[in-house]
């Protein structure tokens, strides 16, 4: 008998995270650095290290299936109620719940050409039809998200600062953006990078959906910023309505005891994420002199990491600047077959990189 498989995994590509330091291995003799995929390269919040350890010694004792610590203590950063978060293995978990929870069999889902693919997975495995927004050279596009959208869209997936791009886009242009999309159609807004972001002009978009935009939902995590990329933490932020139904689905211990404390811990280091902020300015500043010099195109970053095209192969530019011991990300598999994307690191490895990288394209 022939397996029967769900048709909405037609056409999706596997997800392939950045490579990690033993791919580097095969052909450096030495430490590589790893700038591939966006983690924080001060490590983990010592506030979280030190909750997570506390909670060990009860970890044979089923996790909060809840989160309702966690939850409170994310809603209160944004003066809302805990019915109005739910917490994931990651964000790209709630993303997925997100599309099992409004997608039905033909729904169209908008989502810009160049952008996190996990959305385009989500949506396809419910069998929901991707329908792309065309860029502005590498820029989301909001007129052209909003020109896409039909009674048959269910979904539009706006990512800011968009990854692997590192453009935020405003909050006047967002706002408009909100107001101009039906409250049938949910609008999915990853802020994953957002706390990189300028504050001054990024949008409040909690503040959107406390007027009562209910059609919002926003993503962010605690992978970047708090250095808690390995322990799996994300979350969502929408209506009672839409968190409740999600909630209904949600995996009943998705986030693990540790992985919950460190989380909480997490939320009262400022002088970690001060000093995470301050080492990812100084980091941008050093590389874009450094691309300046080389005479390379880039976007200015919003975020922890910088899209460079190097007017070569990206897969190429990249391998050679592993065999120098610098692992990076191609992002060819975007259609973008020239540019890469680095992780903006300590002035150590930013040097690294720099340097490598005049190597390679000399």
């Amino acid at each position: 008998m022939s397996m029967r498989y769900n048709s909405g995994l037609d056409g999706i590509k596997q997800y392939v995270g950045g490579k990690q330091k033993k791919d580097a291995q095969t052909f450096f003799d030495g430490e590589p650095v790893k700038m591939s995929s966006n983690e924080n390269p001060l490590g983990v919040s010592p506030t979280a290290l030190r909750f997570a350890a506390e909670s060990l010694p009860e970890s044979n004792i089923y996790p909060d299936g809840a989160n309702l610590e966690l939850r409170k203590g994310i809603a209160a950063l944004f003066g809302i109620g805990p019915q109005n978060v739910i917490v994931g293995n990651g964000a790209d978990e709630v993303i997925y719940y997100a599309a099992m929870a409004v997608t039905n069999d033909g729904d169209e889902v908008v989502i810009p050409r160049i952008t996190f693919p996990i959305y385009e997975i989500a949506f396809r495995i419910m069998r929901a039809k991707i329908v792309y927004s065309e860029m502005k050279d590498c820029y989301i596009d909001l007129q052209d998200v909003l020109d896409k959208i039909t009674r048959r869209t269910r979904v539009v997936c706006i990512c800011n600062p968009n990854n692997p791009t590192g453009h935020a886009l405003l909050h006047d242009d967002i706002y408009r953006f909100i107001e101009a999309v039906g409250p049938d159609v949910l609008i999915l807004m990853d802020e994953a990078y957002s706390e990189f972001a300028d504050g001054e002009t990024f949008p409040d978009t909690v503040s959107r959906l406390k007027e009562g935009r209910e059609n919002l939902f926003i993503t962010r995590t605690f992978s970047k910023i708090y250095g808690l990329a390995g322990f799996r933490v994300g979350y969502g932020i929408g209506g009672r309505e839409l968190i409740e139904r999600l909630h209904r689905i949600k995996l009943p211990f998705n986030i693990s005891l540790a992985a919950q404390h460190a989380a909480l811990g997490a939320l009262q280091d400022d002088d970690f994420i001060s000093e995470t902020l301050s080492t990812t300015r100084d980091g941008r500043k050093l590389i874009y002199a450094a691309l300046d010099k080389l005479g390379l195109r880039y976007i200015e970053s919003s975020t922890n990491f910088i899209f460079i095209d190097t007017g070569k192969d990206g897969d190429l530019v990249a391998d050679e600047l592993m065999k120098r011991g610098v692992i990076v990300r191609s992002a060819k598999n975007y259609g973008t077959p020239t540019h890469i994307r680095v992780t903006v690191g300590t002035k150590e490895q930013n040097l690294r990189f720099t340097d490598a990288l005049a190597s390679v394209l000399k």
